[in-house]
């Protein structure tokens, strides 16, 4: 039996943002893609970074400690997170990425990337050789994985 890869199944219409965009760029990604996370690159398309959804919600959502300090936000939360979001929308991707992201690469093996992804509860990987972006591999690619396997079966 042959070892499917990463390779086999990833995504290689490449979805990025670049390192120097804006987080409302990268709102607009997410939304236009409909992706939850994004590979974040430099102009040589080496993997710089990643950018998920969550880091641009928690970078826009004061802490504990300012809600502490600044009563007035418990009565105009929302205004408070709109200002907080537009702010934000004009800042870099680099400053809220998660640096030195996981990569996967492409001749490794679809089953060790499933263990990866439920073990550390990740979405979509980026997929990387050389240091380069090749592609992406997200929970999907493995339900097609087990749709082929399954339809292979009933022959």
């Amino acid at each position: 039996m042959t070892v499917t890869t990463v390779g086999d199944f990833m995504e290689r219409d490449l979805t990025v943002v670049m390192e120097y965009s804006t987080i409302n760029e990268a709102i607009d990604i997410f939304y236009h893609h409909h992706v939850v996370g994004l590979p974040v690159v430099n102009a040589d398309w080496h993997l710089v970074g990643f950018l998920g959804e969550t880091d641009i919600l928690r970078a826009a959502t004061p802490s504990y400690l300012e809600v502490l300090t600044q009563g007035a936000f418990l009565s105009g939360e929302e205004e408070e997170f709109v200002r907080q979001m537009k702010d934000l929308g004009r800042r870099a991707v680099r400053d809220y990425m998660t640096k030195s992201p996981m990569f996967v690469e492409p001749y490794m093996s679809l089953m060790s990337i499933a263990d990866l992804m439920i073990r550390k509860n990740f979405s979509r990987l980026p997929v990387v050789e050389d240091g380069v972006l090749v592609g992406i591999i997200d929970r999907r690619a493995l339900w097609n994985f087990m749709i082929e396997w399954h339809h292979s079966d009933d022959d």
